[in-house]
């Protein structure tokens, strides 16, 4: 795992959470949210399930009541919170998600796709359970950095896949979301990726090419500029920016 402790991983969370909970219009838009892989103690979800209407003169300070669906492959006991339910499945089986019953208004994947055995069907199985104009929330490792100037990557026991910005931003493309006006952040010297997108249609077909993002218009004009000049996506003048506003520039990865 990318984190010793689900202490340690809700506090990384928290530095998105805590975004997204500042943007007023964005969170009274929810009606229901999915966490998966939410983990035994459901910090990040409780954190959902507790975001407050702050402005409103009618409800200031009540929880909005998002209705949030937690799962996980291990057996959780049900909360006290009424709003919060809690699937115990594996995402890893034939039937992907399994039956929600729902389509989801956000879907929240904080460090876990790097245990899914197939991250496009993980990400199509996403699609499927979200809404039209959806958000999902991903966090990933990449396990390749330069360090000290020398290249180093690793490989940690039970997890089955690694991920680069290009590499990520493809596979949201071919299952159906934004990579247009999308957030996309990597720190230098922080092995995580974090990306905020959006749905936008079904899942494409795989054998889409950059050259056919491109002539759909679903590549921004950085993207554009790069696949024009080189055929494919790299990091080399890759530029992005998050929700905070801070702009990224991968033109050297670390």
């Amino acid at each position: 795992m990318i984190f010793k402790t689900a202490k340690e991983s809700h506090a990384h969370s928290l530095l998105t959470l805590e975004q997204l909970n500042n943007h007023y219009e964005f969170k009274i838009s929810i009606d229901s949210i999915l966490d998966i892989g939410c983990g035994v103690d459901l910090l990040d979800l409780r954190y959902w399930a507790n975001m407050e209407d702050e402005l409103s003169t009618r409800s200031s300070g009540i929880p909005l009541n998002i209705n949030c669906v937690g799962l996980d492959k291990v057996s959780i006991e049900q909360p006290e919170e009424k709003n919060i339910k809690i699937i115990k499945h594996d995402f890893n089986t034939e039937d992907g998600l399994g039956d929600l019953n729902n389509k989801f208004d956000v879907v929240w994947c904080h460090d876990v796709m790097q245990y899914s055995l197939s991250p496009i069907s993980f990400l199509n199985n996403c699609n499927s359970a979200m809404a039209d104009g959806g958000m999902l929330y991903v966090s990933v490792p990449t396990t390749f950095n330069v360090m000290h100037n020398k290249f180093e990557n690793y490989t940690l026991s039970g997890s089955y896949n690694t991920f680069s910005i290009t590499q990520i931003i493809y596979l949201l493309a071919l299952n159906g979301f934004d990579i247009k006006d999308f957030h996309i952040r990597k720190e230098p010297y922080v092995d995580i990726i974090e990306l905020i997108t959006y749905k936008i249609s079904e899942p494409l077909d795989y054998n889409t090419s950059w050259y056919d993002l491109m002539e759909q218009n679903l590549l921004n004009i950085n993207m554009e500029e790069i696949v024009f000049n080189k055929g494919y996506l790299t990091n080399i003048g890759l530029v992005t920016t998050w929700i905070d506003g801070n702009v990224y520039d991968y033109r050297y990865e670390n």
